[in-house]
């Protein structure tokens, strides 16, 4: 039985399914941080992952070669695969294939171990036999009370013969591993054919990737995107649905069993809405970690109402996310503009342009480094307004002391690298503009700068959950926000308002005493009483007109 590696995969027709096949074994079989990296200027690399060997932790890089059957793989590849070896610093490189080696590839091998390179040629045999000895599961670590809760409603409304579940939790909290229990639930009563949209090419690739750690390996999945089709199969399809909508003329609605929606506030555009309205699965799921949207549409249209909602502060008031103390910088007021204006009404557009003096860089790095003396191993995630201003960024902080490097507007090869800098501990801090929004894991941080004025209410707490993250060395996340916007310091008051009350009741001292301190006491008052009686200002479009209280 070839479980995932089905015979299609080992036909050697679809070079990205056999790579992502061989990420999925490496996976289960107990390597970390497994990425995907083949693409043009991969550096002869396709995969690299971390493995523990007796205490200590090995790079592993690996060139995989699909090759049609009567082929075989020279010593070409082993050059490739030992350049790449060189440019990640990986301790052990590895190719592998569907077919066999040459025994010119074989000799190269036995010439580079002996000159000390760990090497390994990993044959077609070899991925079968490897897959067969593994457990049908990867150990899967039992649910937390709230995503049993969620599986369990999900599954009494299947078995009461419902046709849609949608639930809300928050970036870090697992949503995606409740839609794969489900998944592996919903296959055991039959279904088999299954489709996961979503609307960007990386959030489908995560996707896929996390559910290989919670399905059953024999479960084969594929993704489809830029000219790769959805396919009618005995699997999963992860995809987007931009690629869907191509194809929907020859789509029947009883084609999938299971349709499940990740970041379900998108499915709302047209043309994701025509793609479910071609569609009559068994069971629609919808999962979301940000439900809000600016036109003010509701999901429930599609998938009902909620069955769950588990908000940022449910989670750290139970402890599966880290502590927060978020400081806001808004000591940059003119108390002048406030005093003229306090009777005049002005829109939200034109309220941040003239409340807020600017904040210069210098002083910002200055904050940053007072920070960083106050935890261990600071580790920084710096969002900016632009990606010229995050490669500028980054040099000042550089040069002042603390090592960082920009991640937005770079080719993938420099991103990801950049990336493994930080997470490795060469780099202190990291600038981005929007490429660690959704989907993306990044390394534990510890300090989060906002320096971006994002106007989506969902953007922020999707960057928020960056630093969210518990760790065993990481309890709690720093927040520095110098964000010059009267709709943030709402949706933060907000956050910390739930805080409060939520925990009126709970052994969380942490939380009841909130989470949010201003700079500046007198912003802080001014801010809490004037946007106290303003309604969903957080929500409220920049044309929006508000006026202050006259006795500010």
């Amino acid at each position: 039985m070839a479980y995932f590696l089905t015979d299609n995969i080992m036909k050697g027709t679809d070079w990205r399914a056999l790579e992502r096949a061989v990420a999925r074994l490496m996976i289960l079989a107990g390597w970390d941080n497994v990425e995907v990296v083949g693409e043009t200027g991969d550096m002869g690399a396709d995969i690299i992952g971390v493995r523990k060997l007796n205490g200590r932790k090995q790079t592993w890089v690996v060139q995989v070669k699909a090759k049609t059957m009567g082929e075989m793989v020279g010593a070409t590849a082993v050059r490739e695969v030992m350049t790449a070896m060189s440019v990640y610093g990986a301790s052990v490189a590895v190719v592998a294939t569907n077919v066999d080696f040459t025994e010119s590839a074989r000799k190269r091998q036995r010439e580079l171990q002996a000159q000390g390179f760990e090497l390994k040629l990993w044959n077609g045999r070899f991925l079968l036999d490897f897959l067969a000895q593994l457990p049908e599961f990867k150990a899967l670590r039992p649910l937390r009370p709230y995503q049993e809760d969620i599986v369990n409603k999900a599954k009494s409304i299947y078995e009461n013969h419902g046709k849609r579940a949608l639930y809300i939790v928050a970036t870090g909290l697992g949503k995606t591993v409740i839609a794969a229990r489900m998944t592996n639930y919903l296959w055991s009563m039959g279904n088999r054919k299954f489709l996961v949209l979503c609307h960007a090419q990386d959030l489908a690739l995560q996707l896929e990737q996390s559910f290989w750690k919670e399905i059953s390996k024999d479960v084969p999945t594929r993704t489809f995107f830029g000219g790769h089709p959805p396919l009618i199969y005995d699997g999963i399809n992860f995809g987007l649905y931009q690629t869907f909508t191509n194809y929907l003329n020859g789509i029947e609605e009883k084609d999938f069993d299971v349709v499940i929606v990740d970041e379900a506030h998108h499915a709302l555009a047209n043309g994701f809405a025509s793609c479910l309205s071609a569609l009559s699965p068994n069971f629609l799921i919808g999962m979301t970690a940000t439900p809000w949207r600016g036109d003010g549409k509701s999901m429930s249209d599609i998938f009902g109402e909620p069955i769950a909602t588990v908000s940022l502060v449910d989670g750290m008031r139970d402890k599966y996310l880290a502590d927060i103390d978020y400081r806001l910088f808004c000591d940059n007021i003119d108390w002048n503009f406030v005093h003229e204006t306090s009777s005049k009404k002005h829109s939200i557009r034109d309220l941040n342009k003239r409340l807020f003096l600017p904040q210069r860089d210098e002083a910002i790095i200055s904050q940053i480094h007072q920070t960083c003396k106050e935890v261990a191993n600071p580790r920084i995630i710096i969002f900016t307004p632009s990606i010229e201003h995050g490669e500028k960024f980054a040099k000042l902080l550089t040069v002042s002391g603390i090592p960082c490097a920009s991640l937005s507007g770079m080719d993938k090869f420099t991103r990801r690298k950049n990336l493994m800098d930080f997470s490795a501990g060469k780099i202190q801090a990291v600038t981005a503009v929007d490429v660690l929004n959704e989907g993306i894991d990044v390394p534990d941080v510890n300090i989060l700068v906002f320096l971006r004025a994002t106007h989506s209410r969902r953007i922020f707490v999707q960057q928020l959950g960056r630093g969210l993250r518990i760790s065993p060395t990481k309890k709690s996340v720093i927040v520095l926000d110098f964000v010059s916007d009267i709709r943030r310091i709402a949706e933060v008051i907000q956050m910390d308002k739930e805080a409060r009350e939520k925990c009126l009741d709970s052994e969380t001292m942490y939380i009841r005493n909130g989470l949010v301190s201003f700079s500046d006491q007198k912003v802080g008052s001014f801010m809490m009483e004037w946007l106290a009686d303003i309604a969903d200002v957080a929500n409220c479009d920049e044309n929006e007109k508000l006026s202050f209280p006259e006795d500010f």
